[in-house]
């Protein structure tokens, strides 16, 4: 089991934190309960980190804090032999956007501390909230149309002025009214030119994968007007590269994101043992949460059961005042268990592919842990933990509304777009009736994803997705307009017909 084992950090208020030691440093893991001051040289004013947002175990780490009356964001720099290193070209990144005029955070302190065996720079912190929060937060992908535009713009009088993110992530600008602030410099290059098409064109590509699979009249106005801020004719072979680019960058991005959710890092935790295997998502770590996790059973006697079948047992539970959904996947005996022991469980299937929806921007409830039970050293039952979504099933929306609403038009193209982003990613979902459609203040959210599939033939997909689109289309068979509502936007959207 992985735990945090820093004894020399305590939570307690800025007055008594302890200065923590460069070996304290190098094993903390984890955030929770992360505490402590850091003394500069040559200021009577210790710097106070109060939460600590990311770690690179062993590298660096990023916190929130205060420094006499300032209120601060802190990077404390410590790899072996690099920490200088790493600390001055983050330094120079934040140097290079500000001499370009664009908007970044002041440096209060940039030097060593720890008898100059590690690297800090103080930050001033930006009132606002981050661009990946706004994402995370939307209601629907109109409502960011305007702050697009403006990111949009912006990357282009970055590129203009030969400024190039290579990590050009959401969580590296701050929105704070009508202003976007850069605040990441450790991967920052200035070219002393406006940077290529080619060049500007794979940055923005990059930039767009985060907004999810599809979405394509979206990226093609925003690429429009990136066009038009360059001064640039766009041309047929500029999309195609922008496309292209945009899939490998999901691609790779899926790659690496894939790996982080297995294992221990700033946003996962794994906790394993001889009897189980725990992962889950540390933005809602406590104690409450981890007491869950290590007898998920015991909450789910006094939990409301939502359904209790012989594979699978559903419960509505509350943590920390967070409504969520755990599903326990019984095994039904030796044979049933024999059959899985040695496959990856149900509970593991849906986390990760739950994540894939995510980080796709395909709406489904948010993964929140999951569990899988050993026995002799097989895999045994499973759980998977999530957000529980309030709503309407699909079936119950469309029953209640006239399909002339353009409310209920928008929300049957919202469910087609869907089905042509699962397609984009060769994905089915296997069980797609209407109760596994959620309609949210009149935006669908995907849930119940046990039978879902990430198909690697192009044929055996095409064959999933007909009988899934099939499938579908009997939930509306005694609703006629209903039925030929999704049967023409499917038509347009999907089978271009």
């Amino acid at each position: 089991m992985e735990t945090n084992c820093i004894n020399d950090i305590q939570p307690n208020t800025s007055q008594s934190l302890s200065e923590i030691s460069l070996a304290s440093l190098r094993q903390l893991k984890s955030p929770l309960g992360a505490f402590f001051q850091v003394s500069l040289p040559e200021s009577r004013e210790p710097l106070f980190c109060q939460n600590v947002v990311r770690i690179l175990p062993g590298k660096r780490l990023v916190a929130f804090g205060t420094w006499g009356d300032k209120t601060v964001v802190i990077k404390l720099f410590y790899a072996r032999g690099k920490s200088a290193q790493h600390a001055e070209r983050d330094y120079e990144g934040i140097k290079i956007l500000t001499d370009g005029a664009v908007l970044a955070p002041a440096v209060y302190y940039h030097g060593p501390a720890l008898n100059k065996r590690i690297r800090v720079i103080v930050f001033e912190k930006i009132a606002g909230l981050n661009l990946d929060d706004i994402w995370q937060g939307k209601q629907n992908i109109k409502s960011l149309h305007r702050l697009l535009k403006a990111m949009t713009i912006e990357l282009a009088t970055q590129h203009v002025l030969g400024i190039l993110q290579h990590d050009l992530h959401f969580k590296n600008f701050i929105i704070q009214k009508n202003r976007i602030y850069t605040i990441d410099g450790g991967a920052v290059e200035v070219f002393d030119k406006p940077l290529s098409k080619i060049i500007s064109i794979d940055n923005l590509a990059l930039f767009f994968a985060q907004l999810g699979v599809g979405k394509i009249a979206l990226k093609q106005s925003l690429f429009q007007l990136y066009a038009q801020s360059r001064g640039w004719q766009r041309k047929e072979k500029d999309l195609k590269r922008l496309e292209l680019s945009e899939k490998n960058w999901q691609k790779s991005r899926w790659e690496n994101y894939s790996e982080k959710i297995m294992r221990t890092c700033t946003a996962f935790m794994r906790l394993s043992s001889s009897r189980s295997a725990i992962m889950y998502d540390r933005s809602y770590e406590t104690s409450e949460l981890l007491s869950c996790l290590k007898n998920p059973d015991a909450k789910m006697t006094t939990a409301q059961i939502l359904k209790n079948g012989r594979s699978a047992t559903v419960a509505k539970i509350k943590i920390d005042q967070h409504e969520m959904v755990l599903k326990r996947y019984n095994i039904k005996g030796i044979f049933h268990w024999l059959r899985r022991c040695l496959r990856p469980t149900r509970a593991a299937c849906g986390w990760k592919l739950g994540q894939l929806l995510r980080i796709s921007d395909i709406p489904t409830a948010k993964p929140i842990a999951y569990i899988e039970k050993t026995f002799l050293g097989l895999r045994n039952k499973s759980y998977f933990l999530m957000e529980y979504v309030e709503g309407v099933t699909a079936g119950e929306f469309f029953e209640t509304i006239s399909v002339s609403d353009p409310v209920a038009i928008d929300v049957a193209q919202q469910i087609v777009e869907i089905f042509f982003d699962l397609a984009l990613l060769k994905i089915t979902h296997g069980d797609l009736k209407k109760t596994n459609i959620l309609i949210r203040d009149n935006n669908p959210v995907l849930i119940d994803l046990d039978g879902m599939t990430l198909h690697k033939s192009n044929y055996a997909f095409k064959l999933a997705f007909k009988a899934e689109i099939k499938r579908f289309m009997e939930n509306w068979h005694s609703f006629p307009s209903v039925y030929k509502l999704f049967d023409g936007l499917i038509k347009q959207k999907i089978l271009n017909e």
